[in-house]
Parts: C-alpha cells; structure tokens; sequence
C-alpha cells in the first residue's frame, strides 16, 4: 500500500485553506455537528488520530479537554505543533506505532485517516485498547458507493468497477498520490461491534455530492448555504441513506460493565 505521508506532506502549507471549499466545508461542518455531543461535557482527553495540521484542535480545547494529536506527516506535524496550542501535545509517528495508555481516553477521533491505515479493522483494534470504558470512538471516512457515483457519472465506469471490486483507490494531487482503502456503512458498523462497541450509529455527510455531482452541490451551497444545509441535516439522519454521502461518520461507544449486566437481565 502506497504511503500518504508524501501527499500530506506536499499538502501542509495550504491543507487548511482545503477546507474553504463549500463543498469540504460543508461536510466539516456537518461533521462537528455530529460529533459535539459526543464529546464530554467538560474536560477529557481526546486523542486525534491523524491530526493534520490540528485545524479541529482548538475546538476540542474549546471543551476544556487534553487532546494528544498523532501525525504521521512531518510537514503536517510541524504546523500542528506550531499553533503552540495548550494542552495539546503532537506525537509524529504512523497510528500504528503509536503506544498509548491502555483505556485512557474518553474519545477516539480518527477524521480521514484510518482509511489510509495499512488494515483498518487492526488499527480500530487500538483504538479499542485506547479507550475507556464507556468511551467513544468516531472514524470519518471516503464513502466507497459515492467515489463509485462519482466515476459513474464522469463517464468511468470501467474504473467505479475496479474500484468496487479492489475496495482500494488512489488520491493524486500535485504529482503526488496516497492509496486508500474504500469502506461503507455495513463494514464500518461490523467492524465495531465486533470491536465490542455498542450505541453504533452512521451518518452520510453531503448526499447532495452523489445526488447533484462535485459542480452541482458546489453551486447549490454557494447560491443558498442555510437551504442546502438544512436538506443535508435531514438526508444524514436517514441511516439507509448513509452509504450516499460524499463522507461516513461512524461512532460507537466501547462496551461499560453495566451494558453487559442489562443484556444479562434482558
């Protein structure tokens, strides 16, 4: 597996302005819109697995928490430790050499980078070992039916199909490429559980991406952001609609002893 950290790297100095994109920024948004209540009501230690530029760091600050940020990508890992945030301490290494405590965190974040993990279903393993119980883990991820939409739409469907049938795809940006593996909803929701996590849940952010295509979406939340966004809100909470968005959220929380009891008296 090609690794991403040339791409990231290349992508640093302007990886936040990425963001400005009304189609990026709308599924961010969305995005930290899901995962608020998720987090803890004050104070916590959150860990960002594939932090970036720690972009949503302040954020988690925001909320009284620690956050210990893990960034693979030295030019990444450089702007994050340059916000010289408090709090926030910057680990640069790949997620899966990273030793942490054992059941440690309250929430596990992993926002675009477990895909790019060498096997993921390894890495939520650790994320796993992470956590406390009790605890959330949440993972965004490109949605593999909408990269599918996507190359179907732009006349490629010959590659929707190897994409399909490989579940790996490739990023290209400025001479540089980063492969990654393609997830949905069903992988995404057995992977946890059988993690043992329960409380699980999906949300596709910007369905309108696979229902209008890239040009569409980006002209319809220019023209009326509050309108697109509020169908957005709607579709996301369908979760049979999940596998559509452009991006998957899922989250679930690590198994408690008081779940077990109920099953037991169930």
């Amino acid at each position: 597996m090609k690794s991403s950290v040339p791409l990231f790297n290349a992508l640093a100095s302007d990886y936040d302005a990425h963001f400005a994109v009304a189609h990026r920024r709308a599924y961010d948004e969305l995005a930290w819109e899901y995962i608020q209540p998720l987090l803890p009501r004050r104070g916590g230690l959150i860990v960002d697995a594939g932090c970036g530029t720690g972009r949503w760091v302040p954020r988690l600050l925001d909320r009284g928490c620690e956050v210990i940020g893990i960034e693979q990508a030295p030019a990444m890992a450089a702007a994050a430790r340059a916000r010289c945030l408090p709090r926030f301490q910057v680990i640069e290494s790949s997620i899966e050499a990273v030793d942490l405590p054992e059941g440690q965190a309250d929430v596990v974040l992993a926002l675009g980078s477990l895909q790019y993990t060498r096997d993921p279903l390894v890495t939520i393993s650790r994320f796993v070992r992470w956590t406390r119980a009790g605890g959330v883990i949440c993972v965004l991820v490109d949605s593999c039916v909408a990269l599918a939409v996507e190359l179907s739409r732009e006349d490629h469907e010959d590659e929707a199909e190897r994409r399909l049938a490989s579940r790996m795809a490739v990023w290209s940006q400025g001479g540089t490429s980063a492969e990654y593996h393609l997830l949905d909803r069903g992988w995404l929701e057995k992977a946890f559980a059988d993690a043992g996590l329960v409380d699980i849940d999906c949300h596709g952010l910007l369905i309108g991406f696979s229902v209008f295509g890239r040009e569409m979406i980006e002209r319809r939340l220019r023209s009326d952001w509050t309108h697109q966004m509020g169908s957005e809100r709607r579709l996301g909470d369908i979760r049979l609609l999940a596998d559509l968005g452009k991006q998957i959220l899922a989250y679930g929380r690590l198994r408690h002893d008081r779940d077990l009891d109920r099953e037991l008296t169930w």
